[in-house]
């Protein structure tokens, strides 16, 4: 059930469990989310500071962010996951972004680590925000959504099984954001392995006229043991880039 977030002008779908992050994001009617991203990576707690200056300048509230686009050096272990994500949710919970009745935060992330190129430290690549605006359609977004069936396998039929399941994940999270495919302007696959043939069988024929825009892939790892695969997807008409000074 989606829940509202009045001060960001956005309704947020819960996770499951406590968790300083979101399943999915809407923007309300009369607003629309923007995403941006960094020039270049920053320190995820420089990020925080570059994302206040910013949405101050636009005259836009703290409570405005809805999105987190995040990179880790390395997959975490489970005990590193979670003492970062309290760091994490603190930030959150200063900026009234965490600590809800579901004991969750309001804002979508994305958080994986690079199979190339990986950064030194958790850094932060991008976010998204609402602004005021007349369009018509919805603008939304999911967080990446790892595979929960055959976790820790990469047999080809086991593969195609984690593939096809998160489709359908994100597909329902969708629906219960009220949006459709049809909305959809990018998807993201992010994994170290070829995944190519499960794509073309398991993700193309379900997600119709979104394929116009093409699917990304990301070469990296789940944030928690690595391996893996995570998908997400967004709709958005605004997909900018902010410069770093």
């Amino acid at each position: 059930m989606l829940d509202a977030k009045p001060e960001g002008n956005y309704h947020y779908l819960p996770s499951t469990g406590v968790s300083p992050f979101c399943s999915g994001v809407v923007a309300d009617t009369g607003y629309e989310i923007v995403r941006a991203t960094f020039e270049r990576q920053v320190p995820w707690r420089k990020g925080y500071e570059l994302i206040d200056g910013y949405l101050k300048a636009l005259g836009r509230p703290r409570q405005a962010l809805c999105e987190l686009e995040l990179r880790c050096a390395a997959p975490y272990t489970r005990e590193g996951f979670l003492d970062f994500n309290a760091k994490y949710a603190a930030v959150l919970s200063e900026w009234g972004l965490y600590g809800d009745k579901y004991g969750t935060g309001s804002t979508a992330r994305t958080n994986i680590a690079p199979s190339y190129n990986a950064p030194p430290e958790q850094v932060m690549i991008g976010f998204a925000y609402t602004i005021p605006s007349s369009i018509s359609r919805q603008t939304f977004i999911v967080s990446g959504t790892p595979a929960q069936v055959r976790k820790g396998e990469a047999t080809d039929d086991a593969i195609a099984e984690q593939v096809a399941w998160m489709v359908n994940a994100l597909e329902e999270r969708m629906k219960e954001l009220g949006v459709s495919w049809d909305l959809t302007t990018d998807f993201i696959a992010y994994t170290p392995f070829d995944i190519e043939p499960w794509l073309r069988s398991e993700v193309v024929p379900k997600i119709g006229s979104a394929i116009a825009n093409g699917i990304r892939w990301f070469p990296g790892h789940a944030p928690i043991g690595g391996g893996g695969i995570e998908m997400g997807t967004y709709g958005v008409i605004q997909d900018i880039r902010v410069a770093v000074e």
